[in-house]
Order: C-alpha cells, then sequence, then structure tokens
C-alpha cells in the first residue's frame, strides 16, 4: 500500500520540487519503508527527499515516533552527516569578512562545536563563555589573567586530555571541553582567550611547535600560560620540559593572529579523524584548510585588533 502512495509524490516533479523547500513530516513514515525497496531509482529518489529534511529529520522521526531499523538507520546517519559537512563548509567563510580578531576566533569555533554536536545540540559556545565570564566577575571586581586562570584550570578543573583520550575529535570542541572539564592545549587555551576578552583582559595565542601556550599581559608585563598544566605561568627554568633550546623571549615572539590558531585547530581535527577512520570528516578538515589559505592575504594582512 505504502508504495503506491508514495510513488507518484516521488515521481512527480511538482512535489518534489515542493517537499525540497517543504517537506511534509507526514510522509516520513513511508520514505523510511521504502528504503528498503528493492528499485534502486526508488531508493536514489527516497534519499533525496529524505536529504531535503536536513537537520530537522532526526527529531522529526523522534517526533513522529519513527524507529529505523539498524540499516535503516545507518543509511539516515549517512545522509545527516553529509548535509551536516554541507553546511560547514558553506558556513566557513562567514567569519572570514569579521575585523575583530576575538570575534573570528569565536565564530570559527562556534561553527566547528556546531558540526560536532549538531545544529540541535541547545548549548551553544557562546552562552557557555558568557556564563564563564559572569562566574569570574561575579568573585572579582577587577581581575587579571592570572586569577582568571586560576579559576579556570583551578577551581573549574579545565584540564589536559589523558593520552588515552587525546586524539579524540571532540577535544577540539569547545562546548564539549567546557561541558566535560578536559581538552588538547590549543582548545583550553582558546577558552582562556575568549572568556578573558569578555573580561576585558589581553591575552594571546603562542604557536609554539608541539605545545600550545598563552600569553598574558598585566601591567606592563607579558607572561606565558600553560593551561594544558594547570594555568601555571612558565618561568625559564621550566622550558626544559618543552624545549631547551628556546627562551621565554623567543616564545613570546611567537604570539598569533586568529587565522593561524583557527588554522592549527584544523589541523588537529585532520589528524583525530584520521585516527579515528572518518575519512570524509577528514577530507573536510582538510579542504576548509585550503579555505584559509586561499584567504590569506586577506585574513593575515590584517592589523592585529584583539
Amino acid at each position: 500500500m505504502y508504495i503506491c502512495l508514495e510513488i507518484p509524490i516521488l515521481g512527480c516533479k511538482t512535489h518534489r520540487s515542493r517537499l525540497a523547500n517543504m517537506p511534509d513530516p507526514k510522509q516520513l513514515p513511508y520514505l523510511i519503508r521504502l528504503l528498503d525497496d528493492d528499485s534502486p531509482i526508488v531508493r536514489d529518489a527516497v534519499l533525496k527527499e529524505l536529504a531535503s529534511f536536513g537537520p530537522s529529520l532526526e527529531p522529526e522521526l523522534a517526533h513522529l515516533q519513527i524507529t529505523p531499523n539498524q540499516d535503516q538507520m545507518l543509511v539516515i546517519e549517512d545522509l545527516l552527516a553529509t548535509h551536516n559537512r554541507q553546511w560547514l563548509q558553506e558556513a566557513w567563510p562567514t567569519w572570514f569578512g569579521l575585523k575583530e580578531g576575538k570575534d573570528m576566533l569565536e565564530t570559527a569555533l562556534s561553527l566547528l562545536a556546531e558540526f560536532q554536536n549538531g545544529r540541535s545540540y541547545p548549548v551553544k559556545l557562546t552562552m557557555l563563555l558568557d556564563r564563564l565570564a559572569q562566574d569570574y566577575r561575579l568573585m572579582h571586581q577587577q581581575g587579571d589573567a592570572k586569577t582568571l586562570a586560576h579559576l579556570l584550570f583551578r577551581e573549574r578543573r579545565l584540564k589536559g586530555a589523558s593520552h588515552q583520550d587525546y586524539y579524540d575529535p571532540q577535544n577540539s570542541n569547545l562546548v564539549y571541553v567546557i561541558e566535560k572539564h578536559r581538552g588538547i592545549p590549543i582548545s583550553l587555551v582558546c577558552i582562556y582567550i575568549l572568556v578573558g576578552h569578555r573580561l576585558g583582559l589581553e591575552i594571546e595565542g603562542c604557536n609554539l611547535p608541539g605545545h600550545f601556550l598563552a600569553i598574558a599581559s598585566m601591567k606592563k608585563h607579558r607572561y606565558i600560560v600553560d593551561c594544558f598544566n594547570g594555568g601555571r605561568s612558565i618561568k625559564e627554568q621550566d622550558l626544559t620540559g618543552i624545549d631547551a633550546t628556546i627562551s621565554l623571549e623567543d616564545i613570546i615572539r611567537l604570539e598569533c593572529q586568529a587565522p593561524t590558531i583557527i588554522a592549527r585547530v584544523l589541523r588537529n581535527l585532520t589528524t583525530a579523524y584520521q585516527h579515528v577512520n572518518s575519512a570524509p570528516n577528514m577530507q573536510l578538515m582538510v579542504e576548509l584548510t585550503e579555505m584559509i589559505e586561499r584567504e590569506s592575504n586577506h585574513l593575515f594582512g590584517q592589523p592585529r585588533r584583539a
């Protein structure tokens, strides 16, 4: 019965055009059943109709209490993942035209978080960063970068991911890092930078090969902060554990702009997705990095306004 009901809808150009713009959730039970149809033509048409739902497909299935079987669920998950990658690729350039470095950084990292969490995930990066900044204000009328580091990496216990979990792609997802209290060096530094920006503090990234650090300014003094190891200030004698051939002055010269940080995040994600055998996501991170490289004259040529 359902085949007879569905084939005219799938075969009619008028209806197909309408469904592409306004997908009808009432058709979902029939479309799901047709995923198992013997005809490749029917299955292909069904996939196109399901794809038109975009990210609303999963919540619509839940609302209608439709429970696909395992094979059907694999197809649906693949559709959602494909749509999600297309969305990120199209949305990615939105931060290129922003003037402020911190706005560029937060926008790009918010897009990556929504990609990794799914856009229906109710918690957004900006709201978590706002909350951390507000918590800090409640405790400190006049703050500084050192007390913020203590709040984030001591009191709130944001810390480095374990060796076993280090290559989990979610460690580059700032929403996940804040909620789970663990991440890789660059993600912890980005949280420190973006919360500090809300508080009027001068905190930048330090693009040290092998270990990303933060550079904080306070009373005309600049110092290095290791967010991965409790937010401690790095002294000259600590450098033997990082790179004995480099001085603190050399490290401070490695201060970097938002596009450099974002590109490094993408390279980390490329490695992480390769580690978990997710070739489509790995390729997407490569393509997003190439977009930055193509825009390098524009992005890196801007005066720093962070």
